[in-house]
C-alpha cells in the first residue's frame, strides 16, 4: 500500500466517522425484495404499533457506559481499496475516540468526537482540525450530530432530521418489521418516482426476535445522497446483541463503501481518551 492510497483511505474514513457513521443507509423503498425467501407483499402491520416497536427498540439497544473495541476496516473509494485497523473507545452520550493504524501498526490519525465538536489529528502530515458539527453540516450539506454517530456505531435506532422526518408506518417483510417515514398513502407514489415534496425517506429493518436493527436506509432526495448500512454477526455483549460486522454504501457525487469487522468489543471499564495537539502541528484549512 503506497502513501497516497493510505492517505486517501484514511481521509475517507475520517469523513465516514464524521458523517456516514451518521446515518445508516439510504435508498427508495422497493415493493419486491431481491433476497431469496422474502415476501413480495408489503402490508401494514397491526400486531405492532409504532410506539410499541419504538419501546422494544429502546429496550434492546446496545448502550454500555464505557466501550473499548478493535476492528478491521476496508474502504473502497474511486475503485481504490484500502484496509487498516481502528481502535475505538467511547463513553456513552459523551465522547467517541478513534485511532487509525495501517497494517504496519503505526498510528496515522486520531479522532475525538464529543457532543459539540469533532477533532482530528493527521499524524502523517503534522496537522490538526477542530470543528463544530454546524461547520461539518454546512460543509457536507448533511445533518450530523453526536447522537447519530453513536447510534450508528452501535447499531442503535436514530432519526435522521428528527424534526422533519417522523416515522408513520410499520410494515412486515419476511421476518422483519420495517419502521418507515413513509405513510401508506405515500407508499405507491414513492415506489413509482421520487417525490420532491418528501425530503427524506428513512426505513429501519428490525428483526422480529431480538428487535435489533439489521438495516437502515436513508434517501435524502433534496441533496441527492443515499446511504445503506447493513448489520450482521450479532453477538451478546453487555447484555445486548451487538453487530460485529457492518457494511455501508454511500451514493452521492462519488460512490463509497466501507466495511467494519470487529474483533474485540469490551464494556464496563473506564477508558482513557488521550487527545493532545502538539505545538508543531498546523491547523488544516
Amino acid at each position: 500500500m503506497n502513501r497516497q492510497t493510505l492517505c486517501k483511505g484514511m481521509k475517507f474514513t475520517v469523513a465516514f466517522f464524521l458523517v456516514t457513521l451518521i446515518f445508516s443507509s439510504c435508498r427508495t423503498r422497493k415493493g419486491t425484495s431481491t433476497s431469496a425467501g422474502t415476501t413480495n407483499e408489503i402490508r401494514p402491520m397491526k400486531e405492532r404499533s409504532i410506539d410499541e416497536l419504538m419501546d422494544r427498540l429502546d429496550s434492546s439497544s446496545f448502550r454500555p457506559e464505557w466501550m473499548n473495541a478493535k476492528a478491521s476496516v476496508t474502504t473502497i473509494v474511486d475503485s481504490n481499496e484500502t484496509s487498516f485497523t481502528i481502535h475505538l473507545r467511547g463513553k456513552r452520550d459523551s465522547a467517541i475516540w478513534i485511532s487509525i493504524t495501517p497494517l504496519l501498526g503505526i498510528e496515522v490519525a486520531r479522532i475525538l468526537i464529543t457532543t459539540d465538536s469533532v477533532k482530528v489529528l493527521d499524524r502523517l502530515h503534522g496537522k490538526f482540525q477542530a470543528s463544530s458539527f454546524e461547520y461539518i453540516n454546512r460543509l457536507l450539506q448533511m445533518k450530523v450530530n453526536f447522537e447519530t454517530v453513536q447510534a450508528l456505531l452501535c447499531g442503535n435506532f436514530f432519526a435522521y432530521k428528527k424534526n422533519e422526518n417522523k416515522f408513520n408506518s410499520v410494515y412486515l417483510e419476511d421476518k422483519y418489521y420495517i419502521l418507515s417515514s413513509l405513510t401508506k398513502h405515500k407508499l405507491k407514489r414513492s415506489l413509482e418516482e421520487k417525490d420532491p415534496n418528501k425530503a427524506v425517506i428513512q426505513d429501519c429493518y428490525i428483526d422480529n426476535i431480538n428487535y435489533r436493527i439489521t438495516k437502515v436506509t436513508v434517501d435524502d432526495q433534496k441533496i441527492k445522497k443515499t446511504l445503506e448500512t447493513t448489520y450482521e454477526d450479532f453477538r451478546l455483549a453487555d447484555g445486548s446483541m451487538f453487530p460485529f460486522r457492518s457494511h455501508t454504501t454511500i451514493t452521492a457525487e462519488k460512490n463509497f463503501e466501507i466495511t467494519i469487522a470487529y474483533s474485540k468489543v469490551e464494556t464496563g471499564e473506564p477508558q482513557e481518551l488521550p487527545f493532545n495537539i502538539p505545538k508543531s502541528y498546523e491547523r488544516m484549512h
